[in-house]
């Protein structure tokens, strides 16, 4: 029997739910439960209500009746059966007295839901002293009987890698403190890259939480994250009709961040499917699927909500069978469940980009195939086979658009490099070359000089870009690009610096290629466009510069831009540097 404090608290608590969505899609995987209201009790923080009942050793009582309130409001949400609910648990209930096993399956029964559609979330909190272990035992308890487990707040204690070896939760929230303003940071990029690359080698979801601006959003996505929370999606709410199963503006920033997401076309042409078992399938039914389908080796396992759990594999069930009294011992082995024979398999959201599935899938050699889901929910599989024809597919794609003669990137790739860099917020920088006199050398000395000088120009590029993210490109002819998309640190100046030490090197370089006469004059004698011979100096190359996101966002479409690009050119070639900047649209001599 509670006394009247802790009544108190059960009458006047109220649960806040805030929304779990797919970062690629925006479409509702979860609500998690924040509790409201509990001042009027007497307590000032949350944490004040589970340190009070854990001291007064009620901690396990307050929590199934707060369990009860969360579970019935949760009840109302009209595709509540179709989502999870992620509860907060405290790790400590299993050192208190009256603390038994099994209450809230008996409760969701009566809404008639199942295990699945509740993860519970334990924190960094009591990991030290006196509870260290605790979470293993909790993880593992809860995890048994069917429910989700995540880590909350990850990354914030001092034991959350040591949680992460032990418990193998079915999710990681990167805590709020690595995500304000992570696209600002370096440190925090690169904090949250490693979390994620470990999740993903182990199976393991992740949740970016706190995401308050689009600016996080994008950078989140970018870095991997699966699915993202925070008041960027919806602030919590206590009216349980705001929680929607789409947020449609976050499709509105996916379709603008597309170009750049890398997701495979037309991923569903590749998709590989076959029959598959659940976890708790007897191992007849294993034996049936591998009869039935002989060209595949592997049977995927899922839960009873699909989500999948790994494989079973052809040859692991053979060397039961082929042993002595195999049949008998797997027989034994999977009684009730599989778990005990499914092997990993990496998993990837169908809106992944193919870097991201050929990291996943590389990172364990014994992968037999990538399983493929949307919203966690099971769709099909690729293959080696299938990922090895992608692969193939776009080097093909590419190689084509590549110059014949450079081997640098043709007009596709730059095109594409040049709209996303319009459509992003961030800083870039981009750089379109043309050599000066280019047509009375090659008609002067013969294509295959002039083809001479291109390559000149084209090693001078690659050999001076000075920074990972860059692109270095041929329109064709003797007409270059260069796109920088750069680091928060990156300087104007840093950039300015580079192209001028690429034009002076190849200004500098190209004597070389000509005759002494030549050379010592400083022109040669060629015919201009209208036929009539007249002195050319010697050949050199001009630089427009556009930057883009240097405090300033830009909305200029094709045309403009293209226009732009032409009156730099203009300039450039008129400047005694050879090179002429833009930003916000008006051209300056750069330094």
């Amino acid at each position: 029997m509670l006394n009247e404090k802790w009544q108190t608290l059960i009458d006047v608590a109220d649960f806040a739910f805030q929304p779990i969505v797919n970062i690629y899609t925006g479409k509702l995987y979860a609500v998690e439960a924040l509790i409201r209201n509990y001042e009027p009790a007497g307590f000032t923080t949350i944490d004040c209500v589970f340190d009070s009942a854990y001291s007064e050793k009620t901690l396990y009582s307050i929590d199934v009746k707060l369990r009860e309130k969360a579970i019935h409001k949760f009840s109302l949400l009209p595709f509540s059966k179709h989502i999870k609910l992620f509860y907060n648990l405290d790790n400590r209930i299993t050192m208190m007295p009256d603390f038994k096993s099994g209450y809230t399956c008996e409760l969701l029964s009566t809404y008639e839901m199942d295990t699945s559609n509740i993860c519970f979330e334990l924190s960094e909190k009591h990991q030290v002293g006196m509870y260290a272990g605790v979470d293993k035992l909790v993880l593992n308890l809860y995890k048994q009987q069917g429910y989700k487990m995540a880590i909350d707040d990850f990354g914030v204690g001092f034991s959350g890698l040591q949680m992460l070896f032990n418990a193998d939760p079915n999710f990681i929230k990167i805590d709020r403190f690595f995500i304000c303003d992570i696209h600002l940071s370096k440190k925090k990029k690169l904090f949250v890259s490693s979390i994620v690359q470990i999740a993903q080698a182990m199976g393991i979801f992740t949740i970016a939480e706190g995401v308050e601006c689009e600016e996080e959003y994008n950078e989140c996505k970018k870095l991997g994250c699966n699915m993202v929370q925070g008041y960027f999606v919806q602030k919590p709410t206590l009216d349980v009709t705001q929680i929607v199963m789409s947020y449609e503006h976050l499709k509105l920033v996916d379709q603008s961040d597309k170009r750049k997401n890398g997701k495979i076309a037309n991923i569903e042409k590749y998709l590989q499917k076959s029959s598959t078992v659940f976890m708790d399938s007897p191992i007849n039914d294993v034996y049936e699927v591998l009869k039935g389908d002989k060209k595949n080796h592997f049977v995927p396992v899922l839960a009873r909500d699909q989500t999948p759990l790994g494989i079973i594999r052809d040859a692991d069930i053979k060397a039961y069978l082929y042993s002595n009294y195999g049949k008998a011992l797997l027989y034994n082995l999977t009684q009730g469940s599989l778990k005990k024979i499914i092997a990993h398999c990496g998993r990837a959201d169908i809106n992944d980009p193919i870097e991201k599935i050929l990291k996943i899938y590389a990172f364990d050699d014994d992968n037999d195939a990538i399983l493929i889901t949307e919203n966690e929910k099971y769709l099909g599989y690729l293959s080696s086979k299938v990922l090895l024809d992608i692969v193939n597919e776009k080097n093909i794609v590419d190689a084509k658009d590549q110059n014949p003669l450079t081997g640098l990137s043709g007009n596709r790739i730059i095109n594409e490099f040049v709209a996303n860099a319009m459509d992003s917020k961030e800083k870039v920088m981009m750089a379109y070359f043309d050599f000066d006199n280019f047509k009375p050398f090659n008609d002067y000395y013969g294509f295959r000089k002039g083809d001479r000088a291109i390559t000149l120009f084209a090693d001078i590029l690659k050999s001076s870009v000075g920074f990972d993210e860059c692109l270095v490109g041929h329109v064709g002819g003797d007409d270059f690009f260069l796109g920088w998309s750069l680091k928060e640190e990156d300087s104007f100046e840093k950039v300015y610096a580079i192209v001028l030490e690429i034009v002076t090197k190849f200004s500098e370089d190209i004597k070389s290629f000509y005759c002494e006469q030549g050379l010592s004059s400083g022109y040669i004698m060629a015919k201009n466009r209208d036929g009539v011979i007249q002195q050319f100096p010697l050949m050199t190359v001009s630089a427009a510069v556009i930057c883009h996101g240097f405090g300033y966002q830009h909305d200029f479409d094709d045309n403009e831009l293209n226009e732009i690009f032409g009156v730099l050119k203009k300039s450039a070639k008129a400047s005694p540097t050879h090179i002429a900047c833009v930003d916000l649209g008006v051209i300056k001599d750069a330094i």
